[in-house]
């Protein structure tokens, strides 16, 4: 019995000199097919959604545990104009151009079945309101109760989160066509990065998972991400930092980071578990550049446009989230029923509690996690510390976060793809994980 035990714990936990990394990729290659299973086609299950919600995050947990034990995932930071100038990238051109014909024969079609209007979802028309005061100058004026929407409806969104949609405001566009670049943008990533192998399992699934979820958000509607959500734009700025941190870029990190946190708060708990990475590496110039260029930021997109009160007013927008789960339980409780995560489990009754883990977890968990595989890879090599990180941080946020829509959790999901294609890119080389550049 003693002997079952320690051999699955040698295969669940990171020792790389113990376990050989094809069986690790296979499992990281499995947890990710039940991901997306679970964000697609699971879904549409029968009383299914506990049961999913645990493969769900079981299968994320294991993902960041697995990439520890794997070679570390690098990307070069300089773009050569040489390459993109190679046959290959002009066939990833083409590609992308019938993806983006796809996209947009599609959206066209759900753009007149759904009409923008707070009736089927307020997020766009809030933020259409916000975007049309920050065209006229009212910038004391952006965060004001909104009269004409729910008789008064306060704003709340963040200006990572509204200024991208200035544009198709501005030119008298519908707003939708920023969420469709968001994913246009992460879809072109996506195919200059893959590499297809021949006779390798791994980069046929990978780019059949990946064919799987993009067609699954334009051919079916339930997660309304398309139609209803601004999500395409959160989604855009986690494969950015995905990138940055692959590329060991500290500036673009920042910048990634910050429109990531100044979007949705999912990151918070990642941010400080970062940080101490940073300086148990005793890399100290890097996180004072990170914190820098983080501040910089904050200043120009927040700070400048909306003022010191709204800042600190929007600081604590977290702790309303308990009263916003009690009113979605009791108008709405399908949405509990029907998108991942625990909410469902904990009930109208313990909204609190469940905030409560929310927030504990989102910010120990990381920090516990940087803190262990930092002193483990003292003794064996350990990679990708900061990317693992990153991914654990988004299961913990998504699986308890109070009020579960569906479109939200796919910004998880494209995380997870992208480490998978960069993973794909590595596959045959002979590089063991570093500590230096885990």
């Amino acid at each position: 019995m003693r002997l079952h035990v320690k051999k699955y714990i040698l295969f669940v936990f990171p020792f790389p000199r113990m376990v050989q990394q094809k069986k690790i990729k296979t499992v990281f290659l499995a947890a990710f097919t039940a991901e997306t299973l679970c964000v697609t086609w699971g879904l549409k299950i029968p009383g299914g959604t506990n049961s999913i919600s645990l493969i769900y995050f079981i299968a994320g947990v294991s993902m960041a545990i697995a990439m520890l034990s794997l070679p570390s995932l690098s990307l070069s930071g300089r773009l050569s104009f040489r390459a993109l100038n190679k046959r290959s990238s002009h066939f990833r051109l083409v590609i992308l151009g019938l993806v983006a014909l796809v996209m947009y024969t599609q959206c066209l079609y759900w753009f007149e079945e759904i009409t923008l209007d707070i009736y089927n979802a307020d997020m766009l028309p809030i933020i259409k309101v916000m975007d049309q005061r920050f065209i006229a100058g009212q910038w004391s004026k952006i965060y004001e109760p909104i009269p004409e929407i729910w008789k008064g409806v306060q704003p709340i969104y963040l200006p990572a989160m509204w200024q991208p949609f200035v544009p198709a405001v501005a030119l008298g566009i519908d707003m939708r066509w920023t969420t469709v670049a968001g994913l246009l943008f992460v879809s072109g990533v996506f195919i200059f990065l893959y590499r297809a192998r021949a006779g390798s399992y791994f980069s046929f699934f990978t780019g059949v998972l990946a064919f799987l979820l993009f067609w699954w958000l334009f051919a079916d509607n339930s997660p309304g991400l398309i139609t209803v959500s601004e999500e395409g734009v959160v989604i855009a700025y986690y494969v950015l930092l995905v990138l940055a941190i692959a590329s060991r870029n500290t500036v673009l990190t920042g910048v990634a980071a910050s429109l990531c946190m100044l979007s949705r708060y999912a990151l918070a708990g990642w941010i400080p578990a970062f940080l101490l990475y940073l300086l148990l590496k005793k890399q100290y110039k890097q996180a004072l550049v990170f914190s820098l260029t983080g501040l910089i930021c904050l200043f120009v997109l927040f700070i400048g446009p909306v003022g010191w009160s709204t800042f600190f007013r929007l600081l604590h927008l977290p702790g309303n989230y308990i009263q916003f789960a009690a009113v979605v339980w009791k108008d709405s409780p399908a949405v509990f029923s029907t998108g991942i995560g625990f909410a469902g489990l904990f009930g109208p009754h313990r909204i609190v509690l469940l905030h409560g883990l929310l927030v504990t977890l989102s910010f120990l968990v990381p920090f516990l996690f940087v803190l262990t595989g930092h002193f483990r890879g003292k003794k064996r090599k350990i990679a990708n510390l900061p990317l693992a990180a990153l991914k654990l941080s988004l299961v913990i946020f998504y699986s308890f976060i109070d009020v579960p829509y569906l479109y939200l959790i796919y910004t998880s999901s494209f995380v997870s793809l992208i480490i998978v294609v960069l993973m794909a890119r590595e596959e045959g080389g002979s590089a063991e994980p570093s500590a230096a550049a885990a």
